[in-house]
């Protein structure tokens, strides 16, 4: 009786420890300071992006970049054909990170790098660039739902000047 209930202290007192190490053991999807690591800031990013929420993006990238994104730059023009596919981590430190993310637009394979940096325990988007040629043909930010002006007439009443003659007799300096 006396071994039975030495195994059910053991028992439960391994149980407490096991659960213990499981649920302390810090190999959860967020980084022990709280800052999520730099794929899940660079897919926020990306997801921004897709979404065309510029305020999103800023929301996941450092002060200095957030004040400077341009959201016509950084969300493709609608209508435009644009696939952006996820980003992965091609360099990381414990402070930086850089991301590849390939995009295909109108046809057109290029690559976007994010530049990450880690800030007071979190991972922002400090820079984000595109690589090699940006594709040709790609529509503008420009509206385009206006309608061209049809009630205008072009005058045809004038005259081009034909009594004119150009001047033959001259020199060209050579000094």
């Amino acid at each position: 009786m006396i071994a039975a209930i030495i195994i059910a202290v053991l028992v439960v007192i391994g149980g407490g420890v096991a659960a213990a190490i499981f649920l302390l053991d810090g190999d959860d999807e967020e980084s022990s300071d709280g800052g999520g690591d730099a794929l899940e800031t660079a897919e926020a990013f990306v997801e921004a992006a897709r979404n065309r929420d510029c305020d999103a993006a800023r929301a996941v990238s450092t002060e200095q970049l957030a004040s400077s994104i341009n959201c016509e730059t950084l969300v493709p023009p609608e209508g435009t054909d644009v696939e952006i596919e996820d980003p992965e981590i091609t360099d990381e430190s414990d402070t930086t990170a850089t991301a590849s993310v390939p995009l295909r637009i109108q046809g057109q394979d290029i690559e976007v790098t994010l530049g990450l940096v880690k800030q007071d325990g979190e991972w922002l988007v400090d820079e984000f660039n595109f690589g090699g040629d940006l594709p040709t043909g790609v529509p503008s930010s420009l509206p385009t739902d206006f309608t061209i002006p049809t009630d205008f007439t072009i005058p045809t009443d004038f005259t081009i000047p034909t009594d004119f003659t150009i001047p033959t007799d001259f020199t060209i300096p050579t000094n």
